[in-house]
């Protein structure tokens, strides 16, 4: 069985490498996606645009590993907590510059250059969720997190969520096999468990996806610990998202 689906996913990644080409992309040998589990539901890959293999009906979670400028980590590891960034806004990808400079301005965010840098990095990253999902608004979340958020191993109840931590412990990730013991002892859960690598950009599917439940996952647990995170978080819009961000109301 295991033969048959490693079969089918390498008749996918075909497909999908010479849907590239035909697109005039091509895939260098180390950025091609390679499968992490048997079942092939977990994939990694090498560019912004492998992010669309998500959309794979087998596929669960994608992983861009990635690498930010030095100049960018250095900076936003050198903010005090209180000056990192923790807003929320509803809004289309084109608007989605001018509506984090507005609340930075409104954080006082310093560094002009380096906060340029990481708008650049949010909105090609909100621009791409946006054509994955077909969304044309997204609810963008960028949290200042020193507290346990989420530490519980989960399902996400949406279709598809994008993580990356831009400072501090990344998103933890348990393995399909392991996932009903993880759900199940939760803190006394001590079998493996997987984490993103700095700066790396993931797609979950989530229990609203079209198969599957999606790969269950937490946020590290850093209560007490002294880390302050800085996480990127992406959805669809829904009811509990915020009124659209729009430049008219903004003065």
């Amino acid at each position: 069985m295991i033969g048959n689906q490693n079969s089918a996913r390498r008749e996918t990644v075909s497909a999908f490498q010479k849907a590239r080409a035909g697109a005039g992309e091509f895939l260098e040998a180390s950025n091609m996606p390679n499968a992490l589990n048997s079942d092939g539901c977990v994939m990694m890959c090498g560019t912004r645009d492998d992010l669309a293999i998500i959309k794979d009906s087998e596929v669960q979670l994608v992983i861009w590993e990635r690498e930010l400028s030095a100049d960018l980590r250095t900076w936003l590891e050198q903010l005090r907590p209180a000056e990192l960034p923790d807003l929320r806004v509803l809004t289309a990808p084109k608007d989605l510059p001018k509506a984090l400079h507005s609340a930075f301005e409104n954080d006082v965010l310093p560094g002009q250059n380096m906060r340029d840098l990481l708008v650049k990095d949010i909105h090609l990253l909100v621009s791409k969720f946006a054509a994955i999902t077909g969304n044309t608004l997204v609810d963008v979340r960028l949290e200042r997190i020193s507290h346990d958020a989420c530490w519980k191993f989960h399902f996400d109840a949406v279709e598809k969520r994008l993580l990356t931590t831009y400072r501090g412990p990344n998103t933890e990730w348990i393995r399909p096999e392991n996932s009903t013991e993880a759900l199940r002892k939760q803190r006394d859960y001590s079998g493996p468990i997987e984490s993103l690598n700095h700066n790396d950009v993931a797609i979950f599917k989530g229990s609203r996806g079209e198969t599957g439940m999606g790969i269950v996952h937490r946020s590290p647990p850093i209560e007490n610990t002294g880390f302050t995170r800085l996480l990127l978080c992406l959805n669809a819009p829904s009811i509990v998202s915020p009124e659209p961000w729009l430049q008219s109301q903004k003065g």
